[in-house]
Parts: C-alpha cells; structure tokens; sequence
C-alpha cells in the first residue's frame, strides 16, 4: 500500500493514476484545501484529514509500505504574508509523517522539494549538489523538510 499526501492536487493525483494503472494500493490523505476531489481516481482509498495534525497522520498511514510526500503549501508569496501557514503545512507537516512512519515501522520515503531551495542559483539548470540558499520562507521550509528526512533516514535507517 501507498500513501500519497496531497493526493488530491495535481501531481499527488496523477502519481495515484499511474500506481494504480500499475496495480498498486493507493490511499490519499488530503485536506482538500488545494487539491479537489474530481482529480482522484476512484480506485483510491480517501481519507480527508491534515498532515498538520499527529493523529490523521496516524489513521493514514497504517497498512502502509511506503510515503509519498507531496503535500504542502507551495504559495512563494504567501510565505512572506503568512509564514506561520507555510511553516506549519511544510514543517510540521512533514515532521508529524516522519513521526507517524517512524511509530508505524515504514520505513520508505519520497519526498519532493523544489528548486527554490536554491535560492538564485546562477546555474541553470541547477544540479542538486549546489548549495542550498533559499530566499524564500517557502524555500526555507523544503530545505528542512529536506533535513530532517535526511536525519530520520539516519537515525532509524528510512530509506529516502
């Protein structure tokens, strides 16, 4: 079974579409703020709930052998005008998932990021290996996410 965060947005439902065309299980956790149902495949289990909150993370995530991590809140300007959003949607968020796998024994990972990470690379395209200067709060949130995925898969041997 996959669990998809975000499976209700763009490319949360077609990642879903293309594992079931491939005969996989797939649940979606979607608060449904962005995403819309008329983008699920009807084969997918639902569950309407809030990476923001441990205990949907929880009912989510049981029966699971893997995560993949595409919810979060990837408005760049609302970073700047409500940054306590984008830290909770993308850094909470992504903690209280590794925090559910890791108390559920799962111990597989795909998250995406973004290039802003990079900030204002001069190098386009920009290869993963430049730096990390994010000059935005949205930026700043993957690189953490980015983090602290990289010492979870450390720490309790994810695999990421």
């Amino acid at each position: 079974m996959i669990l998809i965060t975000g499976g209700a947005g763009f490319i949360g439902s077609h990642l879903a579409d293309d594992f079931i065309e491939r005969d996989c299980e797939v649940r979606i956790l979607d608060n449904f703020s962005s995403g819309s149902e008329e983008f699920l495949n009807p084969s997918a289990e639902i569950i309407k709930g809030d990476i923001r909150r441990l205990e949907d993370v929880l009912h989510a995530i049981r029966g699971v052998d893997e995560v993949w991590h595409v919810a979060a809140n990837p408005d760049v300007r609302l970073s700047a005008q409500k940054p306590d959003e984008i830290y909770e949607n993308n850094v909470l968020g992504t903690w209280n998932v590794l925090k559910a796998m890791v108390k559920n024994s799962v111990d597989r990972i795909i998250f995406t990021s973004t290039s802003t990470v990079y900030g204002e690379a001069e190098v386009i395209p920009t290869p993963e290996s430049y730096p990390a200067m994010p000059i935005s709060i949205y930026g700043a949130s993957k690189v953490a996410g980015e983090a602290m995925i990289s010492s979870f898969s450390h720490t309790y041997e994810m695999k990421s």
